[in-house]
């Protein structure tokens, strides 16, 4: 017995202005939605309403940075909520993923030295691995795959230790718990 309600995507797609049919009629289909995500209609309204009150930097002492200051933490905190984070601090926006995990990767790579090593997956997107990668050919650090089960692509986290020297391995919780 399902007692999930039933999901209708049409309802849904309706209310993105970019998936609407064209003039000839033909619906156009986003496959990449890291490189393009296409945004509903309240999203849209809400952001040109914010430009509409002339939107600032952050940071400032005048009432545009402060209604600016505002609406990042008003929107932070609603992440934190839908994310079900310790706090909105832990939350940050950016200009997108790849530029997000590229300073992310660059600030942990200041450490690294030759002989270290880094795990990534083959599941992630081209913008979890090029910016790691990267970091890991500057620094002279190895990198190392985590595998997947093709039959429903969960991460094949029982060869995690494997992949871990043993320095490392000793922190690692037992698989078995996941």
């Amino acid at each position: 017995m399902n007692d999930l309600p039933t999901f209708d995507p049409h309802v849904l797609r309706e209310q993105f202005p970019a998936l609407q049919p064209d003039a000839t009629g033909r619906q156009a289909s986003y496959l990449d939605g890291p490189g393009g995500t296409q945004v509903p209609e309240r999203v849209i309204a809400a952001m040109a309403a914010y430009l509409r009150t002339g939107g600032s930097n952050l940071g400032g002492f005048f009432p545009a940075s402060e209604r600016s200051e505002a609406v990042a933490e008003a929107a932070r905190a609603a992440m934190a909520a839908f994310y079900n984070a310790r706090r909105p601090e832990e939350i940050v926006f950016g200009q997108n993923m790849t530029s997000l995990t590229f300073a992310m990767s660059r600030a942990l790579a200041r450490n690294w030295q030759a002989g270290d090593e880094i795990v990534l997956t083959w599941l992630d997107h081209d913008a979890n691995i090029a910016p790691w990668l990267q970091a890991a050919a500057e620094k002279g650090v190895s990198v190392r795959w985590l595998d997947f089960h093709p039959a429903d692509t969960t991460l094949a986290l029982e060869s995690l230790p494997a992949l871990l020297n043993d320095e490392y391995a000793r922190y690692l919780l037992d698989v078995e718990d996941y």
